[in-house]
């Protein structure tokens, strides 16, 4: 159960990403209600978030995170500037259009819930991070990841250099995220995928666009649909990475392993790494938070669970409140991954990999009637966080 909570709130964490860092007592990681912050402010050229939830546990029942919906979110810039969040999504505010993090400002998170309580973060300063130098990747045969039958599955290492600055004290967080290219962008279980116009044709706002219930079939009956489109999928790096100059200071950094991504098709792909520069405190709690979640298994290991960070309740300062907000200068690398050591019909492709199975398409069951008018034989490419209809910058480089 405390594993179960600690890597939910280790997604929570990584999916936007104190004076000392305080390790969370393992007794009260069970029946827990605890508010998990997850925000970095950045001077990236894009929106900036901040998400909050509540991980709520018991013993009988599997972790749940729900979103803190409702709250006034406010950042403070450099102790005096009050810049106000809006919520967009259910848990999730967001910076006023245009919004970037500068080197050397500071910044605090405040917000109040619903309820009326009030939280505080300490202050985070954006400190400088190095270029990152070059970005390539090596052909593995032999990837971390296995089959279904035990046998290794081909990956491409990506590797970075990088020169860390002369008489500095630096701190890292790497992170990454891949586009792939993706042939099938709908499943729909007993029904079919079908988009509908009001009025004249290319004139009237579409009304329906999705799966449609056909009771005809069965229930478990899976009909797939081709894409109509490009369209990528968006896979994030699921650990987390730090490092530290503490032996390298000053020196050139070559073949720094950031990622090990598996071949599941011959396709080339693109992959964006990003080097954040992090304050002492914010890689203290980062490395304690990596210790607790990525290196557990033995016996000498002490089970994981969720540790407080540098947000506090200011009327119950005993709150233990699981995440961390800091601000970070990003350097960020694209790099194409080309695949041109994957042999041709190596792979059965990235559908087979992310469901287990091969596509199914309506053709497969003969002599089948659609009773919802005009099915389309192809589906559109929804934008999410994880997939993209628009060319990923650096595609063609």
């Amino acid at each position: 159960m405390r594993l179960l909570i600690c890597w939910g709130i280790v997604f929570g964490l990584l999916a936007v990403m104190q004076s000392c860092i305080e390790a969370y007592d393992p007794n009260v990681a069970l029946n827990a209600n605890l508010v998990v912050v997850s925000g970095i402010v950045t001077d990236l050229d894009e929106q900036q978030t901040i998400s909050l939830s509540r991980s709520l546990s018991s013993a009988d029942s599997a972790n749940v995170s729900m979103p803190i919906q409702g709250a006034t979110v406010t950042i403070v810039v450099n102790g005096t500037t009050p810049i106000s969040l809006l919520e967009t999504q259910p848990g999730t505010y967001s910076f006023p259009a245009g919004f970037r993090g500068k080197l050397s400002n500071s910044y605090q998170l405040r917000f109040q819930t619903l309820e009326g309580k009030t939280y505080e973060s300490s202050v985070e300063t954006m400190v400088s991070v190095p270029p990152i130098l070059k970005t390539y990747d090596q052909f593995n045969p032999e990837g971390p990841k296995k089959t279904a039958n035990g046998l290794p599955i081909p990956a491409n290492d990506v590797y970075v250099d990088f020169q860390d600055p002369v008489n500095e004290r630096n701190f890292y967080l790497w992170r990454w995220r891949l586009y792939e290219q993706q042939a099938w962008c709908a499943t729909c279980q007993q029904g079919r995928y079908v988009v509908s116009d009001i009025g004249p044709i290319g004139a009237g706002p579409l009304n329906v666009i999705g799966c449609v219930r056909d009771t005809t079939l069965s229930t478990f009956n899976l009909f797939d649909y081709p894409c109509r489109g490009l369209c990528w999928d968006i896979f994030y790096n699921t650990t987390i990475d730090i490092s530290s100059d503490v032996y390298t200071n000053g020196q050139t950094q070559i073949g720094h392993k950031v990622a090990s991504i598996p071949i599941y098709q011959r396709d080339p792909a693109l992959i964006v790494v990003e080097l954040l520069s992090l304050s002492p405190n914010a890689y203290r709690y980062y490395k304690l938070f990596a210790d607790q979640t990525q290196n557990t298994g033995t016996l000498a290991d002490s089970p994981p669970a969720p540790l407080a960070g540098n947000v506090h309740n200011l009327a119950n300062p005993t709150e233990n409140v699981v995440g961390y907000f800091s601000a970070a200068s990003v350097a960020v690398n694209r790099h194409k991954i080309n695949r041109q050591d994957v042999a041709s019909g190596m792979f059965q492709g990235l559908f087979f990999a992310i469901n287990g199975r091969v596509p199914r398409t309506e053709a497969d069951l003969p002599g089948s009637n659609n009773p919802f008018g005009t099915s389309s034989s192809s589906s559109l490419c929804i934008p999410s966080q994880s997939r993209t209809d628009q060319l990923p910058p650096g595609w063609n480089d």
